[in-house]
């Protein structure tokens, strides 16, 4: 019987890298697309003298900019999981991830009409992910050998 489950799991494992491969390619994709959409923007903003650089157009650029940085992470992530390792580094990425999607919601909410209990929320998501990756930074066993 352990002879089922080795080749079981050594069937899923190779099953799981398939898959990620698949969607490390698409990510490729969607962080080109990402990065092609922020530096047409910012080609069109920084060559038209005429255009408003208002806090609208700066929300449109951070969007756009969050959106490519958000997906390198994701596709780090997905790296990672290809490559075969596991562990806090994954977690510490996921957590950037999180942070920097709460931020870009934050950047991209109109203050004066945000309900204050999301704007609560918001705040309370950041600070329980900010001491989540800090308490993963401070346990990485890399850290202590730097010390």
């Amino acid at each position: 019987m352990k002879w089922m489950s080795d080749t079981i799991h050594r069937l899923f494992e190779f099953f799981e890298r398939l898959i990620s491969a698949l969607l490390l390619i698409g990510m490729v994709v969607v962080i080109g697309l990402a990065a092609w959409a922020f530096l047409r923007l910012t080609y069109s903003v920084a060559s038209d003298p005429a255009v408003d650089i208002g806090y609208v157009t700066f929300q449109t650029l951070f969007d756009r900019l969050l959106a490519a940085v958000i997906a390198l992470e994701l596709a780090r992530s997905v790296l990672l999981l290809v490559e075969g390792h596991r562990g806090l580094m994954q977690v510490r990425i996921i957590l950037v991830i999180g942070l920097l999607a709460v931020v870009r919601k934050l950047i991209l909410i109109e203050l004066e009409a945000a309900d204050p209990a999301l704007l609560f929320a918001l705040a309370a998501a950041v600070l329980a992910l900010a001491t989540a990756l800090a308490m993963i930074i401070y346990m990485d066993p890399k850290r202590s050998r730097q010390e």
